[in-house]
């Protein structure tokens, strides 16, 4: 009995050691939470030599898509699970346009060492880098050159996840970390112009990332609250179809958003998407019969009046149509996908003028269309 008594004596303080032993590594690497105040898809915790960022899943509620260790000291240690990433970036592999524009707008385009899909870059300083190889061209997004990849020694290659696209085939193969930009899944523009501070941590320039964001912030909300005591909202339509698709940005879209914050009723408010819904013509023109405004992006040669007619017939029953008040801004003669993103007051300011024309501003994107 006294043997089973010392026996039971020796198990409880070993549990407690062990309890207490729990608490105090707890307490080691308790970090502290970056506030954002608009990004839901992000949570960025600092710790002592080393900050964890993860990415919340934008079609999978309450899963992580990712988990990112950017280590700032070598020394750091008993690191969480999750991709290590070496901070600062001084080596990049840039598959979006949007992001290679946002590192130009960090003056370091110097970190940028390859490209894909470089046909559709239209700012003129990374045109002109990519003209001159100093950028390298890695092909298509969809399947890019690995050789050029690996002879890149990228630090990162930052790509574009997709809902259900099976991964990202042989880059996946090349142990080279993969930073998924999900931020074109945000809710808000702002919240999407946030993750400008996960990107400027990649680069050793977070104090910079935060200025530039409370520039883009105070600015956008500025333009917003000139909507405030606006009684009238014009009903606005979006885009115009490919084929027989008509790709429409989703209510909880940063474009709907947008349409809203600049006093306008988007026709697909009522819808929950963030991304973009595939539609059918008829549906859409059926849903949006009475809009008064109709913005859309389009490639290829210049939209008139009469064009668009010839295109659909089904054109000409929207109110908008009728009235002459249609927008559009031509992908491949602006920095519209490579500058707005993350300065989406360009963008609200114009929008603010489409909807209420007293507010008058240089359009620098969207233009009226010509009737012939």
């Amino acid at each position: 009995m006294e043997r089973k008594a010392v026996l039971i004596i020796i198990t409880a303080i070993v549990a407690l050691m062990s309890c207490n032993s729990g608490k105090v590594s707890e307490v080691q690497a308790e970090g502290d939470t970056l506030r954002l105040d608009h990004a839901q898809l992000l949570t960025i915790v600092n710790y002592d030599k080393y900050k964890v960022v993860e990415i919340a899943d934008p079609w999978k509620p309450r899963r992580m898509l990712h988990r990112y260790i950017l280590v700032s000291d070598p020394s750091a240690s008993h690191l969480p699970e999750g991709t290590i990433i070496n901070v600062p970036v001084k080596r990049a592999m840039v598959f979006t346009t949007v992001h290679a524009s946002l590192l130009a707008d960090f003056h370091a385009t110097d970190r940028i060492k390859g490209m894909a899909d470089v046909n559709y870059v239209k700012r003129p300083d990374i045109k002109a880098l990519v003209a001159n190889k100093t950028i390298a061209d890695v092909g298509s997004g969809m399947s890019p050159d690995i050789e050029k990849i690996i002879d890149g020694s990228p630090d990162i290659v930052m790509v574009s996840p997709f809902e259900n696209s099976g991964g990202y085939g042989k880059l996946d193969e090349l142990q080279i970390p993969l930073v998924e930009c999900a931020d074109y899944m945000e809710v808000s523009p702002l919240a999407r112009a946030e993750w400008m501070k996960f990107y400027g941590m990649l680069l050793g320039m977070e104090a910079e990332a935060d200025s530039m964001f409370k520039s883009v912030e105070s600015e956008y909300n500025a333009i917003k609250a000139k909507v405030k005591t606006i009684g009238r909202r014009p009903r606005v339509m979006v885009d115009i179809p490919s084929s027989n698709v008509w790709y429409v940005p989703g209510g909880q879209s940063t474009i709907g958003q947008m349409i809203a914050d600049a006093g306008g009723e988007y026709c697909y408010a009522d819808n929950t998407q963030g991304g973009s819904m595939a539609l059918s013509v008829e549906s859409v023109i059926d849903k949006c019969e009475d809009a008064d405004v109709w913005l859309f992006r389009y490639g290829g040669p210049e939209k008139t009046i009469a064009s668009m007619a010839a295109d659909n017939k089904a054109f000409t029953h929207v109110k908008a149509f009728k009235d002459n008040n249609l927008w559009g801004c031509s992908t491949e003669r602006t920095t519209f996908y490579e500058t707005t993103p993350f300065h989406p007051g360009l963008l609200l300011k114009e929008f603010l003028a489409m909807f209420h024309p007293e507010h008058n501003v240089e359009m620098k994107y969207f233009v009226r269309v010509a009737e012939r």
